[in-house]
């Protein structure tokens, strides 16, 4: 038999033992559904959340899956059909995610999944060439405002973030947002050579689209969306020039709708333990993104803010899905 100093000994060293996070506790495999393909800015998430997860040792296992395909939602339609009631699943999504369904007609959209947390992001820069005759922002909108048709904005796809940020821009300025010429672009390498070549007059994206060429001297920025100045960026915020547009390309996770409020509260616990971790603060520094956590209740205000003002500015320039 067991000695009675045996099991006081043991029931000690129980005590003694730290105990787990309670999301530590609960989940195993954390699994990640990112809609995009391997080095697609979703994926870059995706893969950060694992990394932090496995060097901070938050979960005993990451299991990260990449499906690309229609703007992103062939994943988050595979996602709402066979993520229910699964409380360690999670979907990766960012601006464009909000935007897509806009202007293409989808099975689903981020309504039919719980947005739970924002994570990290870039807040819009506008770049011109280094040696462009535009040497501010003032510059640009006194050339806009004269001959609309004489700038070239360059940017993503027709309806992507850079689209709907200019057509605010236009707005702000008394212009319709229909007079922006806008040059579309497959990716952020195509949209950094229209610029380099003088395609587009300006351009749009994250800081780090373009910090490589502004640091060899062939870009330059001329004003940022961000509400304050970005650290080691010589160039003017929006506001600073009495324009009120914050605009930025962010990325955040949700779950599925299935989960009861029990199983949302694990993994949004989860979620902060891991932003706050050196690995992930580390992450975002090597990175240049910004850290734009918002909780369930903030995310989920902030999206239908800026699906409606997407919307209205969709509409205004003849691209919404009818």
């Amino acid at each position: 038999m067991i000695s009675r100093r045996l099991l006081m000994a043991a029931f000690a060293t129980t005590l003694a033992m730290p105990a787990l996070p309670v999301a530590a506790q609960n989940i195993r495999t954390l699994d990640v559904t990112v809609p995009g393909g391997p080095g697609s800015g979703l994926d870059q998430v995706a893969r950060a959340i694992e990394d932090t997860v496995r060097h901070e040792k938050l979960a005993p296992s990451v299991k990260v899956t990449n499906i690309p395909g229609g703007g992103g939602f062939v994943a988050i339609s595979q996602f709402v059909t066979s993520k229910e009631g699964n409380g360690n699943a999670v979907v990766v999504q960012g601006a464009g995610t909000v935007f897509f369904p806009l202007t293409n007609k989808t099975p689903v959209t981020l309504a039919d999944v719980r947005p739970l947390a924002r994570l990290a992001g870039e807040y819009e820069v506008i770049a011109t060439r280094a040696d462009s005759e535009l040497t501010s922002f003032k510059d640009l909108m006194d050339k806009f405002k004269a001959n609309p048709g004489s700038v070239a904005w360059g940017g993503g796809s027709p309806g992507s973030t850079e689209n709907i940020f200019f057509a605010r821009l236009a707005k702000q300025a008394g212009l319709q947002p229909k007079q922006v010429n806008f040059i579309p672009h497959p990716n952020t390498g195509e949209v950094v050579v229209s610029a380099l070549n003088g395609q587009a007059t300006v351009v749009g994206g994250g800081l780090q689209d373009f910090l490589t060429q502004v640091q060899a001297g062939k870009m330059k920025i001329l004003a940022v969306a961000a509400p304050e100045r970005l650290p080691g960026v010589d160039a003017p915020t929006l506001r600073e020039l009495g324009i009120d547009v914050v605009f930025a390309n962010w990325r955040g996770i949700s779950v599925h709708k299935s989960l009861d409020d029990a199983q949302a509260k694990t993994l949004a616990t989860f979620v902060e333990k891991m932003k706050d971790t050196p690995r992930w603060k580390q992450i975002l520094q090597d990175r240049g993104w910004l850290d734009m956590y918002l909780n369930e209740a903030d995310y989920q205000a902030f999206i239908q803010k800026e699906t409606a003002s997407a919307k209205e500015i969709l509409s205004e320039l003849g691209l919404a899905a009818n």
